[in-house]
């Protein structure tokens, strides 16, 4: 069984199984374990880190009771946490393996940037006040886009056999009043996308220079390190897969 699973991720540290910690991962293991009567391992298509949300996430795992996609979809909202819900459940053709097939994934950074904090974006949104230059902002990402090693850019994290990837689209938007940078690639590698917006976020308030995001791409960190946006703005907004088994998780 495939899934799309949507989550609010304050209280857990992250997608991946660790001791004794509360993850995603062992959410959705403990709902199907209750109605497949027996453990079950759940696969992800990408490991968010302590405090990271989801709109999108793929999730599979190998079921055996014989119920329609959409009462299993109600049976593990039924036993997941609030914070936790199960968008879809199909059943994809053949073999599939959420890290396999993936086209691109997109994230999204929220920037609360009033004086004063909402309230009802405080685990979803840095709150970061002040005036924005969102031309500089978009300047300074289009030369990311394109394929390169974006090691500069990775943590030291989740060794990857290589960190080459393609960005797709950089953008930059004013919603609701604050701000959001969504990057769509292929792929990512660890804290890339919170490394992006950290040094994003200071070239729109004149902090750096516009040209200095590429100038990091190409040249490496400056000696004081990349500077690392805080995990609870992020959200995955969902991922994308071709043939044979397609899906687009930030269409559901």
């Amino acid at each position: 069984m495939r899934f799309v699973v949507a989550y609010e991720g304050t209280r857990y540290c992250g997608w991946q199984l660790q001791q004794s910690e509360p993850t995603l991962q062992l959410a959705m293991e403990t709902a199907l374990a209750a109605i497949e009567g027996h453990p079950v391992r759940v696969l992800g298509a990408s490991r968010t880190d302590q405090g990271v949300h989801a709109l999108g996430q793929v999730a599979w795992a190998r079921t055996e009771r014989s119920l329609a996609p959409e009462r299993y979809r109600a049976a593990l909202n039924h036993f997941l946490p609030e914070d936790v819900r199960v968008r879809l459940c199909d059943l994809p053709e053949g073999e599939f393996r959420p890290l396999q097939g993936v086209i691109e994934k997109t994230y999204a950074y929220r920037v609360d940037r009033g004086e004063v904090p909402d309230p009802r974006l405080r685990r979803i949104a840095l709150h970061r006040p002040g005036p924005y230059d969102l031309g500089a902002m978009r300047a300074a990402l289009a030369p990311l886009l394109g394929r390169h090693d974006f090691a500069p850019y990775g943590g030291a994290g989740s060794p990857r056999r290589s960190t080459v990837r393609t960005l797709h689209a950089a953008e930059v938007l004013e919603v609701d009043g604050g701000l959001e940078v969504r990057l769509t690639a292929d792929g990512f590698l660890y804290h890339m996308v919170r490394h992006v917006v950290g040094a994003l976020l200071l070239v729109g308030q004149g902090r750096a220079a516009t040209e200095s995001l590429g100038r990091m791409l190409a040249e490496g960190p400056p000696p004081q390190g990349m500077p690392l946006a805080p995990a609870h703005g992020l959200t995955l907004l969902g991922v994308a897969y071709g043939p044979p088994n397609p899906l687009d998780s930030r269409r559901v």
